[in-house]
C-alpha cells in the first residue's frame, strides 16, 4: 500500500493483517485514514473520501466496502449497509479503512491500546455513544490480496462491554461463532401488551389464535406483565377468552357488516389504541412461539426510543425460513431467503445477527404506543398488503430505527387465518410512487447487492481490484 495520501489525508498504517497501530498517530492532517499497511486502497481514493466529506460535512467517521482477494468468487466482497448499530454490535462490518476526522479522534481521545485488536472497533462505538456521525462511502475502498483480517471475538466483547457502562444491557454469545448478541438486563419488567387479529380461523374447534395462545405460555416474562388484546371478528363462541390462562387475555369484538371487506391496518389502529400499556407487540393469530426468551428479544431494542419497532425471525411450521428482514428486490420490497431452508447461509450471516432494515414484516412486530402515535398508526388505505411496510418506512423518516432479531423466533403459517388475496393496484401504486425512491437508495441495503433474487449476492464485475 503506498503511505503517502494526499491532504487533507494522512495515513495511520495498522500491522498487516492485524489491527494494532504500526507505530504511533501521524502528525499534522485533517483527516487520518486508518488501513492495513498490506492492504491496497483504491485508485483515487482521495478522491471518493473528499466528494464523500463535501456531501455529508456533518461525518466525523468514514467507512467503505472491501474485497478479500484470496477469497473465492461469491464471497470475497464485504458490502456493507449505511451505520448499522446492531450490526456492528453483532459482527465488526465496519471494519478498516476507517477515516476519521482529526479534530473527533482527539475529541476521542484517541485509540485506546488497551482494547488491543479491537482498538478502532471499540473508537467507532465511543463515538456513537459521544454523538458522532458515521457513515459509509458505498465504494470498494481497500483489497486485501492475503485475506481479510478479523478482530478475535473475545476482544470485541471486551469493547461492547466498555461500550455498554451503565446501559441496561450485557452481551453474550450469538447464533454463528464470530458474532455476539446485545441482550436488555430486566431489572424491572414492563407490562406489555400483546395484540392479536382475529377471525377464529383454524380447524374446527382449535383455532388458530387458541394455538398461540397455549404456546406463549412457556415465554420468559412475569406472566402478570404480559396481557392479551384479541380483536376478534368471529361471532363464534369465544372459547379462547372463557379458558383459565396464566396471563391476562381479554377479547375486544370487531364485528364486520355483511360483505365488509377485511382492513387489516384499520382493525389494528383500533386495537392498539385500546390497549393500555406503552410496550406493544402486534402479532397475527396464526404464529406460535419457539422459545421462552423471544418477548425479552424483542424489548431488547423496542424499548429504545430512537427505534420505532422491531420484527422477529420467522419460520414456516416446516422449519424453512419466511422472514429475516424486507429489502428491495427488482424495486418492490421482498422477504429475503423467504422459503429458504433454515440452516442454509445467507450473505455475511445477516440472517442469524441482529441487524437494522427499513422494513420487516408485521406478523410480529413489537413496538410502543407512543411510536405508533407519532405516525398516526397504519395508513388504512393499505387494506392488507403494505401497510406494515409503509408504516416502518414512516417511522425511519421519524429517525426511528426498524431492527430484526433472530433471537425472537417464531413459527408463522402465513396468511392462513385471513387467506391469500393479490393487493388492490391502487394500492401497490400507492405504496410504489410513496416510496420508490427511498426503495432506489435504501440505507439499509448496499447498492452492490444483487437486486433480483432472494438470496442476494455481490456483483462483481470490472473494477480496480479485479
Amino acid at each position: 500500500m503506498s503511505r503517502i495520501l494526499e491532504p487533507p489525508f494522512v495515513l495511520a498504517p495498522l500491522r498487516p493483517g492485524g489491527w494494532t497501530l504500526q507505530g504511533g498517530l501521524p502528525g499534522a492532517g485533517e483527516w487520518v485514514v486508518f488501513a492495513q499497511a498490506d492492504a491496497e486502497l483504491a485508485p483515487g481514493f482521495t478522491r471518493l473520501l473528499s466528494a464523500a466529506i463535501h456531501d455529508r460535512p456533518d461525518v466525523d467517521l468514514f467507512y467503505g466496502d472491501d474485497v478479500d482477494l484470496s477469497a473465492p468468487p461469491g464471497r470475497r466482497l464485504r458490502l456493507k449497509p449505511a451505520f448499522n448499530l446492531p450490526l456492528l454490535l453483532a459482527q465488526d462490518y465496519v471494519g478498516a479503512p476507517l477515516v476519521v476526522r482529526a479534530s473527533s479522534l482527539a475529541r476521542l481521545g484517541g485509540v485506546d491500546p488497551a482494547m488491543g485488536e479491537a482498538g478502532l472497533f471499540d473508537l467507532v462505538l465511543r463515538a456513537q455513544g459521544a454523538g458522532l456521525a458515521t457513515e459509509r462511502v458505498p465504494q470498494v475502498l481497500a483489497a486485501y490480496p492475503d485475506g481479510r483480517p478479523a478482530v478475535p471475538v473475545a476482544d470485541r466483547r471486551r469493547a461492547v462491554e466498555a461500550w455498554i457502562g451503565a446501559r441496561p444491557y450485557q452481551v453474550v454469545a450469538g447464533l454463528t461463532p464470530a458474532s455476539l448478541q446485545l441482550r436488555r438486563r430486566f431489572d424491572v419488567f414492563p407490562a406489555v401488551t400483546l395484540v392479536v387479529p382475529t377471525r377464529q380461523s383454524g380447524p374446527a374447534g382449535a383455532p388458530y389464535v387458541a394455538e398461540l395462545l397455549d404456546s406463549l405460555a412457556a415465554t420468559d416474562w412475569p406472566m402478570d406483565r404480559m396481557h392479551v388484546l384479541v380483536g376478534d371478528d368471529s361471532d363464534a363462541a369465544s372459547t379462547f377468552a372463557e379458558k383459565r390462562w396464566p396471563f391476562e387475555v381479554r377479547r375486544l369484538a370487531t364485528p364486520r357488516a355483511p360483505g365488509e371487506a377485511f382492513n387489516y391496518a384499520a382493525k389494528m389502529n383500533r386495537l392498539w389504541r385500546a390497549a393500555g400499556t406503552e410496550q406493544l407487540v402486534l402479532m397475527n393469530d396464526d404464529v406460535t412461539v419457539r422459545g421462552p426468551g423471544w418477548l425479552q428479544a424483542l424489548l431488547t431494542f423496542s424499548m429504545d426510543e430512537d427505534v420505532g419497532g422491531v420484527g422477529a425471525r420467522l419460520v414456516f411450521p416446516d422449519g424453512r425460513l419466511q422472514h429475516a428482514g424486507v429489502a428491495p428486490v427488482l424495486g418492490a420490497p421482498a422477504h429475503l431467503w423467504h422459503a429458504r431452508p433454515a440452516d442454509r447461509p445467507t450473505y455475511q450471516d445477516w440472517a442469524l445477527v441482529h441487524r437494522d432494515w427499513s422494513m420487516v414484516t408485521g406478523a410480529v412486530f413489537a413496538t410502543r404506543r407512543s411510536a405508533l402515535e407519532a405516525v398516526g398508526g397504519f395508513d388504512e388505505r393499505f387494506t392488507l398488503e403494505f401497510n406494515d411496510l409503509d408504516l416502518c418506512l414512516r417511522l425511519r423518516l421519524l429517525g426511528r430505527r426498524i431492527v430484526c432479531t433472530p433471537f425472537a423466533e417464531l413459527a408463522h403459517r402465513e396468511m392462513a387465518s385471513r387467506g391469500s388475496a393479490l393487493p388492490a393496484g391502487e394500492e401497490i401504486a400507492l405504496f410504489l410512487n410513496r416510496w420508490r425512491d427511498y426503495l432506489a437508495d435504501d440505507p439499509a441495503w448496499a447498492p452492490g447487492l444483487t437486486q433480483d433474487r432472494l438470496d442476494p449476492e455481490p456483483v462483481e464485475g470490472p473494477d480496480w481490484y479485479a
